[in-house]
């Protein structure tokens, strides 16, 4: 029998796990084998994301802290929380990216974070005990109710980080939500993309669920918004928001476009109101 630190192994059963479905976070293992190798410097690749949350994290203080890892994918993510110090479990409803997290915990042979799979509308979710923070990578924009779901989330903790895909046309200010045009994912299915939803939008929802503290991290040049929302103060809300302004220019331009868009279709009969 192979060694499970065996590189040839590690590389096989990477390979393997990759044709059951293709990995999603860049995970370095021994050998510095990598199981998503290949670029990564789009907005939505993991290291990217933890780029831009670490600063958002180590604000907050999660040493010692209970934390839930809400959609965790493979783990990157609850490692990265677990090396800080927190105490967290990695939650996903896909057997399949839980089987690929608990393959890469036995690789590097820790025992925290935990990983489960568990659905948030089951009855095991709600059996949870509450967690000091939620994190919330990549979630909002892929469930098909985004309501019930914060409100779920919000049962079981009182600060929340959300990193989505949110709407960006218009103002921010604007509580806009639009439902994406693509179609269901086949070959991940709880990767299918529903709502895009703006920053106002979702502080809305988490308002009427007595949410009232929010920290923006809002960067045009990045595809994915960030924001900290919680119902207990914490001094990263002290802070300014951080909001990088693309140029009024472009900003004029890209505006333009869209209502010269709109003109169009209510001359040529496609918009009726």
């Amino acid at each position: 029998m192979k060694k499970i630190k065996d590189n040839s192994y590690i590389q096989n059963k990477v390979l393997k796990l990759n044709s059951e479905q293709p990995w999603n976070h860049n995970i370095i293992l021994p050998g510095n084998i990598e199981t998503r190798p290949g670029n990564q410097m789009s907005h939505g690749k993991n290291l990217v994301k933890w780029n831009r949350i670490e600063p958002i994290i180590d604000s907050l203080g999660i040493a010692n802290k209970n934390v839930l890892d809400l959609g965790c994918n493979e783990g990157f993510f609850s490692k990265e929380l677990a090396d800080k110090g927190a105490n967290v479990l990695g939650i996903d409803i896909d057997e399949l990216r839980i089987k690929k997290a608990k393959f890469v915990q036995s690789i590097l042979g820790f025992t925290n974070p935990a990983f489960k799979v568990i659905d948030i509308y089951s009855r095991e979710f709600q059996n949870l005990d509450k967690f000091d923070l939620c994190l919330c990578m990549g979630f909002i924009h892929r469930i098909p109710d985004p309501y019930t779901a914060i409100q779920a989330i919000g049962s079981k903790t009182d600060t929340i980080l959300f990193e989505w895909k949110a709407l960006k046309q218009g103002p921010h200010d604007d509580a806009y939500a639009y439902f994406s045009q693509k179609n269901i994912n086949k070959d991940d299915y709880y990767g299918t993309e529903y709502w895009l939803v703006s920053y106002a939008a979702l502080e809305s929802v988490l308002k009427r669920m007595n949410f009232k503290y929010f920290y923006r991290l809002d960067d045009p040049r990045q595809r994915r918004a960030i924001l900290v929302a919680s119902k207990v103060d914490n001094k990263i809300f002290s802070q300014s928001n951080i909001i990088v302004h693309r140029g009024r220019i472009r900003t004029f331009l890209s505006h333009t476009k869209r209502y010269l868009q709109s003109i169009i279709k209510i001359i040529t009969g496609k918009i009726n109101s």
